[in-house]
């Protein structure tokens, strides 16, 4: 049932001073930000209420030199009935706070600006105050965190590393492979750990005892705590059945009501594999969001020594479609790659890839840009009676092409991923007339002023297979003007 713990994990304690010093040099190679500025707004006073809606968790953030402060309300009568307060150990606030039904429990995750940093990633709370608090290294059973005085150390010694013996570089492979490994099992950003992504968490009365619970997607395992002390319990076969179905309950509600929680339910329905399920799966092959997109680009020097980019390919793809399609994967025992969701092998999907011929014009930074997929049996003259779901919108004057030299589009290469199989003939559209249009715009009539393609052939797009070398010629200028 419970998948057991990576080998990637270290001995819980102190790390010897020569591993610390090898992991802190992997994370200065690395270029990793660890641990202190998040971007996220600041935390505000914010209630929590608990499954039943009877009990609430009011959490107050720091002030000044004031700790975070937890306060626990008896919902009645419409009436807020003070129960208890404490202060938190967190520095600033947490970031997810759960109360048990009866108000004695609260449970706190994380805390604000650096998310899976710090002793408080959980911690446990009652009337009395703290209970137990732990770090993600308690947690996980992760290697200790690396603070900025050692980094700015071993930034010192680092031209020291050429005299390491034999046996210290053979350690240094050791710890920068085993590191490497906790590095790819938690998502990382600048300032944050997401180790509980994805996941699940609820109190749960099992048995006649209450625990905390955490479907933990990383790991993809149930973890329980008994909230009376804190303490980690051991979780067994039954456990598992029980918080499978009510999570699965929870899921099925969540997709039923349109909630994403980042396609947790999903994720969770796909561990589970129940064959009931799998339509709803299957379901998200169809999403008509096409609103994820990359860019792979070349650099080069300008004159003036600024940095610029050539694009070399522009992508546009559907998040949900491309889940589903990591999903059935894993459902039919089919390779899968998790670490790009934009470029997952395509099963029951296919992908279009060519090139735009654009016109040259003076501004090339204000322009947007539309190709869409027509179905093959909508009529030339009418493609715009039929708002095209898989499409793709480039928008010139955006902040991520600030550094491109955009004078190289006049041919745009593009990509379109998690196509629906079919045939289909391809319309793209410059729009260069104001006010330009926004992203919410399904589909963009052209206008006087504006270029737009004229022909196309009919495309045949099979699952699992990518249509390349295609091009289309979008330099026809609209109702007779000038070039």
């Amino acid at each position: 049932m419970n998948r057991p713990v990576p080998t990637c994990e270290v001995q819980v304690g102190k790390v010897p001073a020569m591993k610390k010093i090898l992991i802190i040099l992997f994370v200065l190679f690395a270029g990793t930000k660890a641990i202190y500025a998040d971007r996220r707004l600041p935390p505000r006073e914010t209630d929590y209420f608990s499954e039943n809606k009877i009990s609430v968790a009011h959490v107050t953030p720091a002030k000044e030199k004031a700790k975070p402060v937890l306060e626990v309300f008896e919902i009645r009568d419409a009436q807020r009935l003070p129960r208890w307060r404490c202060e938190l150990g967190n520095e600033v606030a947490p970031v997810e706070v759960y109360v048990s039904d009866d108000g004695e429990w609260v449970v706190t995750l994380d805390e604000w600006y650096k998310i899976g940093y710090g002793d408080h990633v959980l911690a446990f709370y009652s009337k009395k105050g703290k209970i137990k608090n732990y770090s993600l290294e308690e947690l996980l059973n992760l290697p200790e965190p690396i603070t900025k005085a050692e980094i700015e150390q071993m930034q010192r010694l680092l031209n020291d590393i050429r005299d390491l013996d034999d046996e210290r570089l053979l350690r240094v492979r050791q710890v920068l492979s085993q590191w490497q490994a906790v590095y790819r099992l938690i998502p990382h950003s600048a300032s944050s750990r997401r180790w509980e992504l994805h996941s699940i968490e609820f109190f749960d009365t099992y048995a006649g005892k209450l625990y905390f619970c955490i479907w933990l997607h990383i790991l993809d395992r149930w973890m329980a705590w008994n909230p009376a002390n804190g303490k980690e319990v051991e979780v067994d076969e039954k456990m598992v059945e029980n918080w499978n179905r009510r999570a699965r309950l929870w899921a099925l509600h969540q997709i039923e009501t349109g909630t994403d929680y980042y396609y947790t339910p999903y994720e969770f329905l796909g561990k589970l594999k129940n064959p009931e399920d799998r339509p709803l799966v299957e379901k998200l092959l169809s999403d008509e969001d096409f609103g994820g997109y990359g860019q792979s680009s070349q650099a080069k020097v300008g004159e003036d020594g600024k940095r610029i980019y050539h694009l070399t390919r522009y992508r546009v793809y559907s998040a949900k479609r491309l889940l589903a399609e990591q999903m059935l994967a894993k459902w039919d025992g089919k390779p899968s790659d998790r670490r790009g969701l934009s470029h997952p092998p395509l099963y029951h999907l296919g992908k279009v890839e060519g090139v735009v011929t654009l016109p040259k014009t003076d501004d090339p930074n204000r322009a947007t840009l539309w190709i869409y997929l027509v179905p093959g049996t909508v009529p030339k003259d009418r493609w715009h009676r039929q708002s095209s779901v898989q499409r793709l919108a480039v928008f010139f004057s955006d902040y991520s092409f600030r550094n491109y030299d955009l004078d190289h589009t006049q041919e745009f290469p593009f990509s379109i991923t998690g196509v629906t199989p079919g045939e289909y003939w391809i319309k793209a559209v410059l729009d260069k007339t104001k006010p330009l249009s926004k992203r919410l715009d399904r589909i963009y009539l052209p206008q006087q002023g504006d270029y737009q393609s004229v022909d196309s052939p009919i495309i045949t797009v099979k699952a699992g297979e990518t249509v390349a070398d295609i091009t289309i010629d979008c330099t026809k200028r609209v109702n007779g003007g000038t070039d």
